[in-house]
């Protein structure tokens, strides 16, 4: 990813540091040599993952993790199974799109398979959930709230949806034991370096208190991988004390598409309403205004064409007043429904696009959740090649769990986008996962290159990706991870 030296045959490491990148194995030098061979596979720098929930990532596995359940049979097995041995009952990833029946489970189902145990499972997108009535009553839900779905005789059906259901999520995964929220933690780091990820921006949801999110950090800043931690805080005085340039990746403007709550112009083909918008233009210039005076870069979650609409006027206002958004990484998350406007837009003013290619590669194309939603709508959205040739920089993340903590998976997304135009070669979907997800966190002069004096993060690959045909790029293997020149993770 070197323009001066697209290619070599070797790398020298020394002291973390990358020293040399050569045609050949180095002769004649003076210290001892350790040589590691990669068997004709190919080095890469370090993978990035710009959007992630480090935590839920951790949590959201094994029996927790209902994504592969088919029915909803399936979903209250996994449930009961948890529910032998644990007091509160938290999963996730379930998804009513890929259920035989075509829903979602219900209040009463949980309560018969869990009983008097407190039971939430999130959706797969995370922004909308369902609990039993035990899991409802500890966490105090009013069944007259906003975000409440009820049945026709007007009873809870047990599905929460909106702020009520971040507020309930991030409550529930809070009354988990602190030490199993840090393993958590620990074991999605390492599942982050069997992928190849050497640096990685832990989004943080909720308001929670500067000493929480402070012991967060701490935390997060012994893993064994780079982590960026990123408090979703509108409080631009507690970012600020908290130190990192960057903040947010979660501050929502809107929801999702598969919970139809992102805000859109036109309505849900597959249902009422045109989602929610929890912030507008001028709540967010606001924000904008006084992060950009503080030196601090937010980053704002926008799917829909009516919240992107939002970000990027209030950010257009803002460098109106400054002049420029110069020395700031603003970014908007996301970016699923923009209009070719709003590309031109973000370019013109400097905005980074954190987004996430699996979208399109599990929702998109024909019959896909994106279909089902938003009808013609769908062929028309995730534009990455359109905004990276736009001048945009695009950032790849996988928003784990909603998707799968894997780069190359993300990579194999750009190439196989189900809009052929759209679709970017290998070295374009690498830059979204090296060089340029570098510059979201200011670390372009540190990492994301294969250069002499950059940081050693390095994934190596059984394989050359231009080597590979489009559709297995998924599909190869992660050989090593290094992390400032020390190996974390090798394949067996």
């Amino acid at each position: 990813m070197d323009a001066s030296r697209p290619y070599g045959r070797c790398v020298v490491v020394n002291d973390g540091r990358i020293e040399n990148v050569l045609d050949e194995r180095p002769h004649g030098l003076a210290r001892p040599l350790q040589v590691i061979d990669c068997h004709g596979g190919q080095i890469v720098p370090g993978l990035f993952d710009c959007h992630l929930h480090l935590t839920a990532t951790g949590l959201l596995t094994g029996d927790r993790d209902l994504g592969p359940c088919r029915a909803v049979a399936a979903v209250l097995d996994r449930l009961r199974a948890l529910a032998r041995s644990e007091e509160l009952i938290y999963a996730g990833n379930v998804d009513e799109t890929i259920l035989a029946e075509g829903r979602l489970p219900t209040r009463q189902e949980l309560d018969a398979t869990t009983g008097i145990k407190p039971t939430l499972v999130s959706r797969v997108d995370g922004h909308s959930c369902i609990a039993n009535s035990a899991a409802l009553a500890l966490l105090g839900v009013d069944p007259r709230a906003e975000g409440v779905e009820r049945d026709a005789r007007g009873e809870p059906t047990g599905v929460l949806r909106g702020p009520l259901s971040y507020a309930a999520h991030a409550d529930f995964v809070h009354g988990l034991p602190r030490a199993s929220l840090r393993r958590a933690d620990r074991a999605a780091a390492q599942a982050a370096l069997a992928a190849g990820i050497t640096t990685l921006h832990n989004v943080v949801e909720g308001e929670r208190s500067y000493e929480e999110l402070a012991e967060i950090y701490i935390d997060n800043a012994v893993l064994p991988l780079h982590v960026i931690s990123k408090s979703c805080t509108t409080s631009v005085e507690k970012a600020r004390r908290l130190g990192n340039k960057v903040f947010g990746g979660d501050i929502f403007v809107d929801g999702s598409i598969g919970s139809r709550t992102a805000a859109v112009s036109d309505t849900y083909v597959d249902g009422s309403g045109k989602g929610l918008l929890y912030l507008d233009r001028e709540q967010l210039t606001m924000l904008f205004e006084e992060a950009a005076g503080a030196g601090l870069s937010p980053g704002v979650h926008a799917i829909g064409d009516v919240a992107i609409e939002q970000a990027v006027a209030a950010w257009e206002e803002v460098a109106r007043k400054r002049g420029s958004l110069q020395g700031l990484r603003p970014s908007i998350d996301h970016f699923e429904i923009a209009r070719p406007d709003h590309i031109e837009r973000a370019a013109r003013v400097g905005l980074f696009l954190s987004m996430q290619p699996a979208f399109d590669h599990l929702w998109g194309g024909q019959r896909g959740m994106y279909e089902q939603r938003l009808g013609p709508r769908a062929t028309s959205m995730n534009l990455f090649r359109t905004a990276q040739h736009r001048g945009c920089v695009v950032c790849g993340g996988s928003d784990s769990p909603v998707t799968k903590m894997s780069a190359l998976l993300g990579i194999h997304s750009l190439v196989n986008h189900h809009v052929p135009t759209e679709r970017m070669t290998v070295e374009e979907a690498l830059r979204a996962y090296t060089c340029d997800a570098a510059k979201l966190s200011y670390a372009e002069q540190h990492t994301g290159r294969l250069r002499a004096g950059m940081v050693a993060d390095l994934t190596i690959l059984d394989k050359r990706l231009e080597d590979v045909k489009p559709d297995h790029i998924k599909d190869v293997r992660v050989m090593l991870t290094c992390v400032d020149g020390e190996i974390r993770y090798g394949a067996a």
